[in-house]
């Protein structure tokens, strides 16, 4: 493969469970059980919503982001304004829930939006990344999002250099599965499609984005995605090192 376009969250970066790591432990620091998937449905049900809900679905910005993103890009004052009392309500909505102390919802908010500035690659990660370079491949990061949060955990992670190109889906206007997301990257490099392959954890905008631009197809199974048989994968791994042994051998 000439080129390789990878995904960012949950396949390079450890995402979901930072943020359920994070929220476990807010709870047990007030007497409750289950904070995260509390939290994470009232984020959900509150984020549909907001009236920006299909702009954020477009690009891939999700609820639980919502939770942590500092909303600074330029465009997205609307959305920092609305942040703090949707943040506030879901964790307030959330302990009622539970039964736990529902005046500390603006506290757990706030600590969760610090907290949560983790950016923990996966182990193989480095390694992967240095076999792909030693090998001569163009080396794309392909991900969806608000551009200040996805940024933020690239240089985080210590992956601002790591990329010939980077595409994000609020800087382009295109999100995954999108096709014309993944052209963008095979015309940059004068690649055709049958010369690429895209690696992802997230079946319907990874593996179904690129079966509709012609490309190769990797799913990464983290554990907390399931499969999804509408998009078949060329290639199924649990392990990044698993995808270079078998399409480079």
């Amino acid at each position: 493969m000439r080129l390789w376009l990878l995904d960012l969250d949950d396949t390079l970066l450890q995402d979901h469970g930072v943020s359920q790591g994070v929220l476990e432990a807010l709870g047990q620091e007030v007497g409750v059980k289950g904070f995260f998937p509390a939290v994470k449905a009232r984020a959900e049900a509150l984020f549909r919503q907001a009236p920006f809900y299909p702009w954020a679905e477009r690009i891939g910005h999700s609820a639980l982001e919502a939770l942590w993103a500092r909303y600074t890009t330029p465009g997205l004052e609307a959305l920092a304004a609305w942040a703090w009392p949707f943040r506030e309500r879901v964790f307030r909505e959330a302990l009622w829930l539970l039964g736990g102390p529902v005046e500390r919802a603006r506290e757990l908010a706030e600590a969760f939006f610090h907290e949560r500035r983790r950016y923990p690659l996966f182990p193989e990660v480095p390694g992967f990344l240095e076999a792909l370079r030693a090998k001569g491949a163009g080396l794309v990061l392909l991900t969806n999002g608000v551009p200040d949060l996805q940024r933020e955990k690239l240089f985080g992670a210590g992956l601002g250099e790591a990329f010939s190109l980077t595409l994000i889906s609020g800087e382009v206007g295109l999100g995954k599965p999108d096709p014309r997301l993944f052209r963008m990257a095979l015309c940059a490099f004068g690649v055709a499609p049958e010369e690429a392959v895209m690696v992802g954890d997230n079946p319907e905008r990874d593996v179904q984005g690129a079966l509709l631009a012609g490309l190769k197809a990797v799913w990464v199974d983290r554990g907390h995605r399931p499969r999804d048989p509408r998009y078949p994968a060329h290639l199924e791994v649990q392990d990044l090192r698993q995808a270079l042994a078998l399409l480079e051998g």
